[in-house]
């Protein structure tokens, strides 16, 4: 009989124990869930945002029959990965309320695809640069944007990559604002008179 209870007594501590392992790995998962719902709703969020383009030298001065281009740096913010930096577009068009239209600006404006000699846009480390030179004197402004297709994490395992793509959308393409820019394209080829002064 003592036996027995010896025996049932370890048969209820061994229940105990087996319900307490149950109870942590139950509230283990319940951490782990959370903790991955939360990476998943941040990661969404991240893609869902938007882009914006800022041009920090909003109006530059260049002189005719220069030999250097003047050169406007555009720069995207709101990119989440290298691949994003590598498939940013970037598009440039002379604004509507420009007093002045360049020689040989292409109808439509330009982008990475579409330049000539005068006008280009190469592309540094994730930033645009619009290069370009003028024949003509005038003040010239320009409205630019920039354009990207999502690319989603690939190190996500697959079922996390899908739930992702649930939640924002595959080839999802954010456009940024339209930021302006000006480029003042003078002569600057004469002497400037001085007034002599004599001194006794």
């Amino acid at each position: 009989m003592k036996k027995n209870m010896v025996y049932f007594v370890l048969y209820i501590i061994l229940i105990v124990e087996l319900l307490v392992v149950i109870t942590e790995r139950d509230e283990l998962q319940a951490v782990e869930y959370e903790i991955r719902n939360k990476m998943l709703t941040t990661l969404a969020e991240n893609y869902k945002s938007d882009i914006y383009l800022s041009i920090p030298e909003k109006e530059s001065e260049y002189s005719l029959g220069a030999k250097e281009n003047v050169r406007v740096v555009l720069t995207p913010i709101g990119l989440t990965s290298e691949k994003e930096k590598e498939n940013i577009e970037f598009f440039i068009d002379i604004a509507e309320d420009s007093k002045n239209i360049p020689p040989n600006w292409p109808k439509g404006g330009i982008n990475l695809s579409t330049l000539n000699e005068d006008y280009n846009i190469e592309k540094e480390e994730g930033n645009g640069v619009f290069i370009a030179k003028f024949s003509r004197i005038g003040s010239y402004k320009f409205v630019a944007y920039c354009q990207v297709q999502r690319v989603l994490p690939e190190y996500l395992p697959e079922n996390l990559l899908e739930e992702l793509k649930r939640e924002v959308g595959e080839n999802l393409i954010k456009k940024s604002n339209l930021e302006d820019f000006i480029i003042n394209a003078k002569s600057f080829g004469g002497l400037e008179k001085k007034e002599a002064k004599i001194i006794f």
